[in-house]
């Protein structure tokens, strides 16, 4: 469960399709509470811009006591250009520090692989992580680079 206000990332990395010296910076969201109002605007719930928060907390505490949001959590991110609100499976969200130290780190594995291609063994992912961050290499939340 992660806190109300929580910086995330979900391996949304911008233009990480192009040359790694194009990629932009990873797409910040921040954690926001399940009964807020902006989670459930435009939703098949509410379809209107701005429902009532009366309505929201009743029809968002039904739904938990149902079990239908468990293992969701609503994530507004910021576009730049503007804000969008996404229900985004809990378990594929992670710090958004972590989130910058993995494209960092793949960012640079990338541009290793463009200057080296011939190498026959791929270098793994955990040579460019900090210390700290190691367990990233473990885990299978590295976004597809190819």
């Amino acid at each position: 469960m992660l806190k109300t206000g929580t910086l995330v990332g979900a391996g949304r990395w911008p233009s990480q399709t192009a040359h790694p010296d194009l990629w932009q910076k990873p797409i910040a969201g921040q954690v926001i509470d399940f009964c807020d109002v902006r989670a459930w605007a435009n939703s098949i719930y509410f379809p209107t811009d701005n429902p009532h928060p009366g309505d929201v907390m009743g029809m968002a505490l039904k739904l938990r006591e149902q079990g239908i949001l468990d293992g969701l959590t609503p994530v507004c991110w910021d576009f730049v250009t503007h804000q969008r609100v996404m229900w985004e499976k809990t378990a594929q969200l992670r710090p958004y520090a972590e989130d910058v130290s993995l494209w960092r780190a793949c960012k640079a594995l990338r541009i290793d692989e463009i200057r080296h291609p011939r190498r026959r063994k791929p270098r793994d992912i955990g040579e460019f992580l900090p210390e700290d961050m190691q367990h990233l290499a473990m885990q299978q939340l590295i976004p597809a680079l190819h």
